[in-house]
């Protein structure tokens, strides 16, 4: 992966401007995008979101993540007031809750084989699920917040954002953990604000959020080590990064004066 190559506008979603937009995913097929937006949550045909339909309108939605060509993750609240995760389906089938708490579900993520999902429960416990065993495991602890995990694509390690110093100069930055040994290693370390990183599917690179260069923008740096680099720089939120399952697009959402937009990145 070199430079960025150029810059694609997707179209608008057809039904209309996208408002208080909340997460975006892209399939690991390639076929869909899957949104959250004003609490709903919909699909449409990748990259540019194209015939959108809402799915599960009666379940309130923030955060949704793939887990396979035809089903995701999600959290809604239960009837009686707890949390739920759910596993739904792009057919609309009944979803199956998977985990429920009377604290608060964050951010769930599905393991790139489909068998484990990392989540957050209330802001610090940050837990995987093993869907063949059915059981909960805590990963990483401590009174720290955390955010955002995403798996690497073997499986083997997961990275998420934290909130470790928590004066006026704490930020969030970035953590990998080793899930056999359990080591815990910081990725970076700075003033800058760092969110919602992902793992090309060949597991070399990470992108991610950060506002390092101004605005928030999308930024790339080697999993094995390195500077980060720009794959956006404009005055603009840019969220919500997701690869293309050949590694060689990012798509994201860019905040703009009419709403958010869908956007890609070519990076080679």
């Amino acid at each position: 992966m070199g430079a960025v190559l150029a810059v694609l506008l997707f179209a608008v979603p057809l039904f209309g401007q996208i408002w208080n937009l909340t997460s975006l995913d892209w399939s690991h097929d390639g076929l869909w995008v899957l949104w959250a937006s004003e609490g709903q949550l919909y699909v449409g045909l990748a990259p540019e979101g194209r015939e959108p339909r809402r799915l599960y309108p009666e379940f309130p939605v923030e955060w949704a993540r793939f887990g396979g060509p035809d089903w995701f993750v999600f959290v809604s609240p239960l009837p009686e007031g707890e949390q739920g995760l759910w596993r739904g389906s792009l057919a609309g089938d009944p979803p199956a809750l998977l985990y429920s708490s009377t604290s608060p579900l964050r951010w769930p993520t599905v393991s790139w084989d489909g068998t484990k999902v990392a989540f957050v429960e209330d802001w610090d416990l940050l837990k995987v699920l093993d869907l063949r065993a059915n059981q909960v495991e805590l990963v990483v602890g401590g009174a720290w917040p955390k955010a955002t995990p995403e798996f690497t694509p073997d499986g083997f390690g997961l990275l998420f954002v934290g909130l470790l110093l928590q004066e006026e100069e704490g930020s969030w930055d970035l953590f990998f953990c080793d899930l056999r040994s359990r080591d815990l290693l910081q990725l970076t370390a700075d003033p800058y604000f760092d969110w919602c990183p992902r793992v090309s599917p060949d597991g070399l690179w990470v992108a991610f959020v950060s506002n390092r260069g101004g605005a928030p923008d999308l930024w790339v740096f080697p999993l094995s080590g390195g500077e980060p680099f720009p794959v956006t720089a404009d005055p603009w939120e840019d969220a919500f990064p997701s690869w293309s399952p050949d590694g060689s697009l990012l798509g994201y959402a860019s905040r703009r004066p009419q709403g958010w937009v869908l956007l890609t990145a070519g990076a080679y």
